[in-house]
């Protein structure tokens, strides 16, 4: 954290400011510089948090947005080098766009954007790559969130599926993005533990979507959904399709690169 001294005709001023941001005065007027998104608050000292920003759960996270008002903008940042990047929770209204997502692995590995119990999250415009570990890494997994966006993003060598659901999120879209070498069951997947009583989605969307093959080479469906049980054999063998109607719909205009 470094100090800035800020002087003017009347008072002399120490703010104090993360590292990622520089000072300037031009004109009088303190200037501030690479910040990604305009501050909401009216002190120097919040520039360079979230609304409800907090301590991160165990699971290796970046960044931990717990509840707060929402309605707020994650722009412009890189991700990199951790288990996992953002953990959203009990939030509405957060954009996600213009950030990169890279080089994200470990055993705790979720995905680079990672939902809870949320709404109205839009996730656009960003890029995913080399997010890696056993299969279970994906590039936006969302657990019991409705009405979501994921818009115009690029996928890329991902283990895991790239677009994940889980337990009851439904009305979520998955449109305009490219996926390649991404997948390890399907481009847009849905799983729950039915043993902790999760429940099947409903009405999520994919459409008009380019995607290759999976992390593997080899070619994935578009969509498998009621997927329940983590064994290749026996009582937990993973299947598919164990809800009573479809959760996932695919609405057309998606293309093989």
């Amino acid at each position: 954290m470094r100090k800035h001294t800020e002087r003017t005709a009347h008072t002399e001023r120490t703010l104090r400011l993360p590292r990622t941001l520089a000072a300037t005065v031009m004109g009088g007027a303190l200037v501030l510089t690479g910040l990604a998104e305009p501050s909401w608050s009216a002190t120097a000292d919040a520039a360079a948090t979230y609304p409800g920003q907090g301590p991160c759960p165990p699971g290796d996270y970046q960044l931990c947005i717990n509840g707060g008002p929402g309605g707020f903008t994650i722009r412009g940042r890189t991700f990199t080098g951790h288990d996992n990047a953002i953990l959203l929770r009990n939030v509405s209204g957060v954009t996600i766009t213009g950030n990169t997502f890279k080089n994200l692995s470990g055993r705790t590995g979720y995905a680079g954007v990672h939902v809870k119990n949320s709404s109205g999250i839009v996730i656009r415009k960003n890029k995913f790559t080399k997010l890696r570990n056993a299969g279970h890494m994906h590039g936006v997994y969302l657990v019991n969130t409705t009405g979501s966006t994921i818009a115009g993003n690029t996928f890329s060598s991902i283990t895991g599926d790239p677009v994940r659901i889980r337990d009851g999120s439904r009305d979520n879209s998955v449109t305009g993005n490219t996926f390649t070498r991404s997948g390890t069951y399907a481009i847009f997947s849905e799983w729950r533990d039915h043993k902790k009583g999760e429940t099947c989605g409903a009405a999520n969307t994919i459409k008009n979507n380019k995607y290759g093959p999976g992390y593997y080479g080899t070619p994935l469906p578009l969509i498998r959904w009621g997927g329940r049980g983590s064994g290749k054999t026996g009582p937990d063998k993973l299947t598919w399709k164990t809800c009573k109607t479809p959760t996932i719909t695919n609405k057309g205009g998606n293309t093989r690169l």
